[in-house]
């Protein structure tokens, strides 16, 4: 995340960009760190609240978010992905959802991953219907399942937050699976009869796993994100 491009912007700070875009100011913005913590609140000037998790090293994600949520309870929550780079438009359709649970789903996103190398090595089924997702986050070796590619990006209402802290999901899952990561966390919630809706369309976004992909992002990307 904190990858220079360029023009001296990190991953990060284009991601917070993107998202002050659409009015979330400073005090809105909370970055969970673990990895070099220290070195991400020096590069961000400290201007933001930190989580951070500090058992990093055998977690995931969901353990990071309920450090979140333990600490500021009942509210709304927009979880963003701090590898990723997407045009910050995306962020609009977001916030005028009135679903409780909503994400953004990718329906380009074979042409993109085809850039990537063993790009079907990275494959996950994802499978919408009336754009209520009814399977995610299964590694899968063909296409044929997949509806669309999962973001990362996704709204949780206050309306759910309290329902899922009240109902104990979080740490129950957590005690079976601290590793457990978003997409297996919303298809444990579809399974509970939960609903998780999509916003489905043509994305223009970057996931970066490893060196390479900044390399691609330049060649591939003539216009900036974000």
């Amino acid at each position: 995340c904190l990858y220079k491009f360029n023009d001296g912007s990190t991953l990060l700070s284009k991601n917070i960009d993107a998202i002050k875009k659409y009015g979330f100011k400073n005090s809105d913005i909370i970055l969970v760190t673990g990895y070099k913590s220290s070195q991400i609140k020096k590069e961000t000037n400290n201007l933001y609240e930190y989580v951070q998790n500090r058992n990093y090293a055998i977690t995931n994600m969901v353990y990071s978010f309920n450090e979140v949520i333990k600490k500021h309870k009942s509210q709304n929550y927009y979880i963003f992905y701090a590898d990723i780079i997407y045009d910050s438009k995306n962020i609009g359709f977001l916030k005028k959802s009135k679903k409780h649970i909503t994400t953004l789903i990718d329906s380009d996103w074979l042409k993109k991953w085809k850039i990537k190398k063993n790009y079907l090595d990275d494959l996950e089924e994802l499978k919408i219907k009336k754009k209520k997702i009814v399977q995610l986050g299964k590694k899968i070796k063909s296409i044929n399942n997949i509806d669309g590619r999962f973001v990362g990006v996704t709204k949780f209402s206050k309306k759910i937050i309290n329902k899922i802290i009240n109902e104990n999901i979080l740490n129950n899952i957590l005690k079976k699976n601290k590793k457990i990561d978003l997409t297996n966390f919303l298809m444990h919630l579809i399974n509970n009869e939960y609903d998780v809706f999509s916003i489905k369309k043509k994305i223009n976004w970057h996931e970066f796993d490893e060196y390479n992909d900044f390399k691609e992002f330049l060649k591939s990307y003539k216009s900036k994100l974000i």
